[in-house]
């Protein structure tokens, strides 16, 4: 049958209106899609930093509590390098009865060399000198409080330093190292892979991690990776992924933060793979993702604001630390710990103390809301 001009047309126009139509449609699923995924984006960014949060806090609040202990001090003023490895390995061995995580701790001299360290079966490595790992260090030249960051020494690593001194003498420091074992673990168990990967421009100061797989110009610092996710980061390109922050290669989703350590200086990143199913999975449910890091949207924003709240109220970082120990002091230190307090407490005013009283009451609150 010969078809009129008039129906030509018409066929001609329909087909025309479909394929508009099925690419608006391609273009609205690609939109809706891309929002989840910024979403996902902002999620596991903050996720993440509430983590390495949570991980400075711990290694802080343990190093200022071995910090204060007097056999460790004394052993340090009295150059005992001996008493100071029994001390910090009896400890040591009573905090790994109660709690899995691994936890390293070592007491550094003021002129930067190795007193003791918990991990060594013996002390042999007494007297090992840190200076050209460690120019971290170098910030208690003109500062006496105590500092966490993120650093690369012979390994990469949350480092928390407590300066120790004996009438204004710097006699050393005690330090507990953290390697990011929480954070990759608290991500794995929700399918979520979370690579720690240095800069390969610390190669010959990381000596610790020369071994270690690389992906690109960056050397994994991490454990408990997977294996086939680093293949895909092998092959990916780095110089894209850290500009556009999120890729889709292998049917997963990689997204991209910067690290910095304590200067502010970007050392390498941190990379999270998502396979692209699971992110599928939260969209086709109308899920969000914050539930799968049991973090709702208003823990998030308590989160940010509570970062922002503590850094008007303290006045140095020691004072906040210091504080967060109150609860955690153990008896025997109870009266040593109260007149530092109590010093520290002198230079507050009333509204400060009070706005103290009320951080202490809102940080209960996130902790007991978070599911």
């Amino acid at each position: 049958m010969k078809l009129s001009k008039n129906s030509i047309l018409f066929l001609f126009t329909f087909i025309i209106l479909i394929a508009i139509l099925l690419f608006v449609i391609s273009q609205l699923k690609r939109e809706v899609s891309w929002q989840v995924v910024e979403n996902v984006s902002d999620q596991i960014s903050l996720s993440l930093r509430k983590k390495l949060d949570d991980e400075k806090e711990n290694a802080l609040r343990f190093a200022l509590v071995l910090a204060q202990n007097g056999d460790i001090q004394n052993a340090l003023a009295e150059d005992d390098e001996d008493e100071g490895f029994t001390t910090l390995k009896q400890i040591m061995n009573n905090v790994k009865k109660h709690i899995h995580t691994l936890v390293r701790a070592q007491i550094i001299t003021a002129d930067y060399r190795v007193f003791a360290r918990s991990w060594d079966k013996d002390n042999l490595y007494v007297g090992m000198p840190l200076d050209v790992y460690r120019s971290d260090l170098d910030y208690f030249k003109t500062h006496r409080n105590p500092r966490v960051s993120i650093e690369v020494g012979r390994r990469l690593g949350i480092k928390a330093t407590v300066p120790i001194y004996e009438n204004d003498k710097l006699l050393g420091f005690v330090e507990v190292l953290q390697f990011f074992d929480a954070s990759t673990d608290f991500f794995h168990k929700f399918g979520i892979d979370l690579y720690v990967l240095l800069d390969d421009s610390y190669y010959n100061t990381a000596v610790l991690m020369q071994n270690n797989p690389t992906a690109a110009w960056y050397i994994v610092a991490n454990r408990g990776y997977n294996m086939v996710n680093l293949k895909t980061l092998q092959r990916i390109d780095f110089k894209k992924l850290r500009k556009q922050r999120v890729l889709l290669q292998d049917s997963k989703y990689i997204f991209y933060e910067p690290m910095h350590n304590g200067q502010a200086e970007t050392i390498g990143a941190f990379v999270v793979v998502i396979s692209k199913k699971s992110l599928e999975h939260f969209a086709s449910t109308e899920e969000d993702i914050s539930f799968l890091l049991t973090f709702s949207r208003a823990n998030l924003y308590d989160i940010v604001k509570k970062e922002q709240y503590e850094s008007k109220v303290y006045h140095s970082g020691y004072d906040k630390a210091l504080m967060s120990l109150k609860d955690t002091v153990p008896e025997e230190d109870r009266e040593l710990f109260m007149e530092e307090a109590r010093d520290v407490l002198s230079s507050y005013t009333k509204e400060e103390l009070i706005a103290m009283m009320l951080r202490y009451k809102l940080s209960r609150r996130i902790e007991g809301e978070i599911r």
